[in-house]
C-alpha cells in the first residue's frame, strides 16, 4: 500500500527551517531617517502645491511614506527591545499583536 499524503509533524517542519541571524539595527535606522526626510519634503511640497493631479499624486506618495515609516519604526523598536533576537523568525502568518 502506498502513502498518498504524508502528514508532517510540527517538529519535523521546524527542523527543516534554516536559522537566520537577526537583522542589524543600522540599516533599519537608515531607512527610518531616509523616509522621514522624504516625508518632510513631500509635506512642504503639498503645502505649496494647489489642488490638482500633482497634489493628488503627492498625497498618495505621502500616505505610502507614512505607512513605510511606521513599519520601519516598528521593526526598529522590535529589534531594540530584543524581540527578534530571541529566535523569533519573521513569519507572515504570525499575528502582529499579542494579548496578555
Amino acid at each position: 500500500m502506498h502513502k498518498v499524503i504524508e502528514f508532517r509533524t510540527p517538529q519535523a517542519e521546524a527542523v527543516q527551517e534554516p536559522l537566520t541571524a537577526p537583522p542589524a539595527m543600522e540599516p533599519i535606522l537608515a531607512v527610518v531617517d531616509s523616509l522621514s526626510r522624504t516625508l518632510n519634503c513631500i509635506k512642504s511640497m503639498c503645502a505649496t502645491e494647489p489642488n490638482g493631479p500633482i497634489r493628488d499624486k503627492l498625497e498618495t506618495e505621502r500616505a505610502n511614506l507614512v505607512i513605510g515609516l511606521f513599519v520601519a519604526r516598528v521593526a526598529a523598536m522590535r529589534l531594540s527591545s530584543g524581540e527578534l533576537e530571541t529566535g523569533m523568525s519573521a513569519d507572515v502568518a504570525a499575528p502582529i499583536a499579542r494579548r496578555g
